[in-house]
């Protein structure tokens, strides 16, 4: 099965725009609870089963209800798998992960130490880079580095749960209709932003797009647009919106390339919360408004697997400083500026911005195409 090869737009903005035309599993739906069990029970019985856990909500709610179905069925538990990132303060997330093991009784566990080996251009993503070329997404090497754990199982992940759970174009609206009380102004301005015609919250994306400042001045407005496009898209009905985060490209083609990459590991990769008959559980249960937010979306679906305040936390981890380490400054160093398309990018800006302390993350794909054509 081959990976996908990004065009030159998609390269140079290091992103994949656009939605696949997929249709939304017809009803009658489940619970997310109950089609979230079935899809877990297929995979617990088969060793090793490692479940992907940062500590975060989505890793913690996969792993209790991974635990929770496997000591009701009488199997063997999953194994959560950490990386741990001592070198990055913002990483940090060992007091989650403690309170989340200790309430569900578990004491087995893998803990992998992450200094630079997930740099785009480490040990762990420069050999894949030689067999495959450029793949999306380009930040596989923290995932690939799990499955190395998991050969001849399965690996449980999280992946999707900010799409399937978190906030919706509705969202705002439904703040607002089930608030008591008073509410601030900018609550209603909020709501009636989910209410604008597409060309107007196409037009408010654009003003307030994402810069990519390597990009040439002729390439940006173009890419800009694919994003403002892509935004203004999102319906207004929770669930079809939900679903919408299902079908976008530069999803289904991560999740693509990622089981591609665990079958050549004999790993079966799972994003549990990205699973269509799950995406399709969530939007159905949600319906046209949804729920008020993450916190509510969580309590109302899983409420009963972790303490309140886990599901309730507002802090994340932040991993952007743990990406771009020793191996990518090494070689903007020594980098002339060629393997990238000139005319779509500015080299010099691309290498000042590799060598600073806080590189972008949508350059990382320029990054390895570079490399790649030093190597050839």
């Amino acid at each position: 099965m081959g990976l996908y090869t990004m065009d030159p737009l998609e390269i140079a903005g290091g992103w994949v725009n656009g939605y696949d035309p997929v249709p939304m599993p017809t009803g009658p739906h489940e619970s997310p609870r109950v089609v979230l069990d079935r899809l877990l029970l297929t995979h617990l019985r088969r060793l090793p089963c490692l479940v992907a856990f940062s500590g975060g909500r989505d890793s913690s709610v996969l792993l209790a209800a991974a635990v929770t179905l496997a000591r009701r069925e009488g199997i063997a538990p999953p194994i959560p798998i950490t990386l741990s990132y001592p070198d990055m303060p913002d990483a940090e997330e060992s007091s989650w992960q403690d309170a989340v093991l200790e309430h569900l009784g578990i004491t087995d566990r893998i803990v992998l130490t992450v200094h630079d080996e997930h740099d785009p251009l480490g040990p762990v993503a420069t050999p894949v880079l030689r067999q495959h070329g450029l793949v999306w997404p380009p930040n596989f090497a923290p995932t690939l580095r799990l499955m190395g754990m998991a050969r001849g199982g399965v690996l449980l992940t999280g992946e999707g749960g900010d799409e399937a759970f978190g906030l919706k174009r509705v969202t705002p609206l439904t703040k607002l209709l089930s608030a008591k009380g008073c509410v601030s102004p900018g609550v209603y301005g909020d709501a009636l932003g989910a209410l604008r015609p597409a060309f107007l919250r196409r037009r408010a994306a654009f003003r307030g797009r994402y810069r990519r400042p390597w990009l040439r001045a002729e390439a940006e407005p173009t890419l800009a647009r694919r994003d403002a496009e892509d935004a203004a898209a999102f319906a207004l009905h929770a669930g079809r919106n939900t679903w919408q985060f299902a079908t976008r490209r530069c999803a289904r083609i991560a999740y693509e390339t990622m089981r591609v990459l665990g079958t050549e590991m004999d790993v079966t990769y799972v994003q549990a919360f990205a699973e269509p008959a799950l995406v399709a559980a969530v939007a159905a249960e949600g319906d046209f408004f949804g729920w008020t937010g993450r916190t509510a979306t969580m309590r109302a679906l899983y409420g009963d697997l972790l303490p309140r305040e886990v599901l309730e936390r507002r802090t994340k981890a932040l991993f952007a400083r743990a990406v771009f380490r020793r191996y990518t400054r090494e070689f903007a160093r020594t980098w002339n500026g060629s393997g990238v398309d000139i005319d779509l990018v500015d080299p010099e800006i691309l290498r000042e911005m590799w060598l600073s302390d806080d590189p972008h993350a949508p350059s990382m794909t320029l990054l390895q195409q570079a490399w790649l054509a030093r190597q050839s």
